[in-house]
């Protein structure tokens, strides 16, 4: 993640986690969908405020799309006035670099099409858990339709898309409807976004709509009459083999079955306020979404409804594993938004970084119990303060450094100078003998001097006889006593031996 660490290009193509959409961060995926995406993102304020927030990005062939761009923020900008528990809020929306984003409040919760599926696994879903559901997601509907301009008038909302996934239900035992306003765009749009957004969404249509005529909130009263036969029955009462037989079905004057027929034990009370509210006349349908909210609370007696704290109890039992799992991935995700954030405040753009306080602060995390100590043990950084690891190593360095260049000036000085006079050497600490030619045997004392000979003999007086000179030597058999020992190549040697030679620079410890 480049210069700035936390920011990718914001091209359709290139959206992922860390990219930035104006003040939103995208944290991971969560859901995809035909014409959007919607990812976990934080938003971010001065002081560490930070709020996690759901980001729906559209989809490049509609980002592209004029006409749809001037619907989407014209209807989602209504759509953002509705204020009800029930209702997810619309909190921002925008467009950067081509792409439409809407922001919406983060729901601890799953679309009840997943309830749905793992419900069926595990014999279906209660009757009184499904009617409170269907119950709070009218009264939520119910809101939007009601929203009024600032004149005081009606300004006939209809979300029009009405669907399981477009229904949340959170952990806490809350229905919650979605994507109020951006269904609409969609469906008055006349480009190819149409097919693409009624393909799927055809069994939740209400009839008017599948002939092409003017219709009103009652559309979405007809596709909550079909989400709760779903739920109740678990059959769809129009869907078909193929999409023309299931537009037919609901266009057609037959009506739905009724639920009393495959399930003898279906309350009476509940199938007549259900029938209602799937009547393919809409003048015989409930008129607005609150009539069925207020019928669905009397279908059942008050010993069979169900609480919110109930709704919320199947919940939790039925997606322990996926609200765990969830709640991990964000938490990882916000983790890792925050180390990038620390990399990008540091100026360090990868492992090793720019400036000499960055790869002292990764050398240090990444090697920890590598770098031996002074006893041969491994030093552990958290025992250091972050600051004073560079100092506490800055002294030794100098100290060696220094001790290197004087090595090297002194071997200059020697390679420029004439040959001086082979000065007596001291047995202990003389270097090991090379091996010897194939065929021949070492010398008897272990040691050699330049052509295999015995050196000559070690005198303690402070000036020796001057010797003959020795016979020419290859550079590459004095390098090493000269990198070593190059204080012996200039000083008499001491009248008792060293112990050891000193340690190489490799092994200071720290370096």
């Amino acid at each position: 993640m480049n210069p700035a660490p936390n920011v990718l290009p914001t091209t359709p193509a290139d959206l992922g986690p860390g990219s930035v959409l104006g003040r939103y961060e995208l944290l991971l995926p969560i859901a995809a969908g035909g014409m959007a995406m919607v990812w976990a993102a934080r938003l971010k304020g001065t002081r560490g405020f930070q709020k996690i927030v759901a980001l729906k990005t559209m989809l490049p062939t509609l980002s592209e799309d004029d006409q749809f761009e001037r619907m989407f923020l014209s209807e989602a900008s209504l759509a953002s006035q509705i204020r009800h528990p029930n209702a997810v809020e619309i909190l921002d929306l925008g467009e950067q670099d081509g792409v439409l984003f809407l922001a919406m409040e983060w729901i601890d919760g799953v679309p009840l099409n997943q309830v749905m599926k793992t419900a069926k696994k595990r014999n279906g879903m209660p009757i009184p858990i499904a009617v409170r559901i269907v119950a709070q997601a009218c009264a939520g509907l119910h809101a939007a339709h009601e929203l009024k301009d600032k004149n005081g008038k009606l300004v006939g909302l209809v979300h029009r898309d009405i669907s399981p996934q477009n229904i949340l239900v959170t952990y806490d035992g809350l229905a919650k409807v979605v994507d109020f306003g951006v269904a609409k765009a969609t469906a008055l749009n006349d480009s190819t976004t149409q097919a693409g957004q009624l393909k799927g969404k055809v069994s939740y249509m209400a009839p008017e709509q599948v002939r092409g005529e003017a219709i009103d909130r009652r559309v979405d009263v007809f596709a909550m009459g079909i989400v709760l036969y779903a739920l109740t029955t678990g059959k769809h009462p129009f869907r078909r083999e193929a999409e023309g037989a299931t537009l037919f079905a609901i266009s057609s004057p037959d009506p739905v079955l009724a639920p009393h027929e495959f399930m003898e034990d279906y309350p009476a009370s509940l199938e007549a306020v259900l029938l209602r509210a799937l009547e393919k006349e809409r003048d015989q349908r409930y008129a607005t979404a609150n009539e069925l909210q207020r019928a669905l609370d009397k279908a059942l007696p008050p010993s069979q409804r169900a609480t919110d704290e109930d709704v919320a109890n199947f919940v939790r039992e039925l997606l322990e594993e996926q609200h765990r799992q969830t709640r991990a991935a964000l938490a990882e995700a916000l983790e890792r938004a925050e180390r990038n954030q620390l990399s990008s405040n540091l100026g360090i753009s990868d492992v090793t970084g720019t400036s000499h306080s960055a790869v002292s602060t990764f050398r240090t995390v990444n090697l920890r119990g590598a770098i031996p100590g002074e006893a041969g043990k491994s030093t552990p950084d958290d025992e250091i303060p972050p600051f004073a690891r560079s100092k506490s190593r800055a002294l030794p360095t100098v100290v060696i450094l220094g001790l290197l260049a004087g090595g090297v000036l002194a071997a200059l000085r020697l390679q420029s100078a004439d040959p001086p006079a082979p000065l007596p050497s001291v047995a202990a600490p003389a270097a090991p003998a090379p091996a010897p030619p194939q065929g021949e045997a070492p010398p008897a004392n272990g040691l050699s001097g330049p052509t295999g000979e015995p050196p000559a003999p070690v005198s303690a007086s402070a000036a020796p006889a001057p010797a003959p000179a020795p016979p020419p030597v290859s550079p590459a058999s004095q390098a090493p006593r000269r990198q070593n020992k190059p204080a012996e190549q200039v000083k008499p040697p001491s009248p008792t031996p060293k112990a050891a030679p000193p340690k190489s620079w490799k092994h200071d410890p720290g370096f």
